[in-house]
């Protein structure tokens, strides 16, 4: 694979576009910002007119969208990106959208015979930044082998996972526990306060035993999110999610009440509640 289009050259598809073109991809990229693109054009890349402009002729399309609206319009519309792909190409959709809509974007790739991966990430900006994304992968084997070049330009881990569908309900369960520990550690840590221990010092003590998470491994970054909600922020991404993985749970009927609670706890952080727990369910 030598041509690389990326769509969606936000806060994670702008450094991964970055690194593909320093791993000596041709990078065509679009965004609908022309700030975005500029940047993409002052780190080696191409600028795109369009979705389908960056995605006709080349040998894998990235999608990295923000919803699952965008990723239908940039992927389905007409002039977009299946219509100008090319049929040995590959369309690679990074964003979390949801497992409904991979599977739909999918299907409309299958049909049009074009190769599909569903492939979320986890590592953040930093890990966008460099290269070393865990790359959550469902699809079928022979497509993930063409696209693997593209991948590894981007993450340090590639995990197949099954099918289209199987990456994003993988990437999905990730999201669910970080936002269920990072509603536990806000709690945890005004609970500390409050008998005087310093937050610092009681995660110092935490790390080393078995309550420890990514979020008390993390805590500044993990608490900056707390503070800062604004579109496109952590909190607001978590929001997204957990809302998206309660979409699976209902239409898998899967039981999912921790998830439910959660999912309505972080829309309330996100929104600037700062209710204690008691108050939550008051009306």
């Amino acid at each position: 694979m030598k041509t690389v289009a990326v769509v969606g050259l936000g806060e994670m598809g702008l450094p991964m576009a970055r690194n593909l073109a320093a791993r000596g991809f041709e990078v065509r990229g679009y965004d609908v910002r022309p700030a975005a693109v500029a940047a993409l054009a002052d780190g080696g890349g191409h600028a795109a007119a369009s979705a389908g402009d960056a995605a006709g002729g080349a040998d894998a399309v990235v999608v990295m969208v923000r919803t699952p609206a965008q990723a239908e319009e940039v992927v389905l519309a007409d002039g977009g990106v299946l219509a100008r792909m090319r049929r040995d190409a590959v369309l690679i959709v990074m964003s979390t959208v949801g497992v409904s809509c991979m599977r739909r974007l999918g299907e409309a790739a299958r049909a049009r015979g074009v190769a599909f991966l569903d492939a979320p990430v986890s590592g953040g900006r930093a890990g966008a930044e460099e290269g070393t994304l865990t790359v959550i992968v469902g699809g079928e084997a022979a497509a993930l082998s063409r696209a693997r070049p593209v991948l590894e330009a981007v993450g340090s881990r590639i995990a197949h996972v099954g099918e289209v569908g199987a990456g994003t309900a993988v990437k999905m369960a990730n999201q669910v526990l970080l936002a269920t520990s990072l509603l536990a550690a806000r709690e945890v840590a005004a609970l500390a306060a409050s008998a005087g221990v310093p937050v610092e010092r009681a995660w110092d003590v935490i790390r080393t035993c078995t309550g420890t998470t990514w979020v008390v491994e993390h805590w500044p970054v993990a608490s900056a999110w707390i503070q800062h909600d604004a579109p496109g922020s952590a909190l607001g991404i978590l929001v997204k999610d957990t809302g998206l993985a309660l979409d699976l749970a209902r239409a898998e009927g899967v039981p999912a009440p921790l998830l439910g609670l959660v999912s309505q706890m972080i829309a309330a952080l996100a929104h600037g509640a700062r209710k204690p727990v008691s108050d939550a369910f008051e009306t």
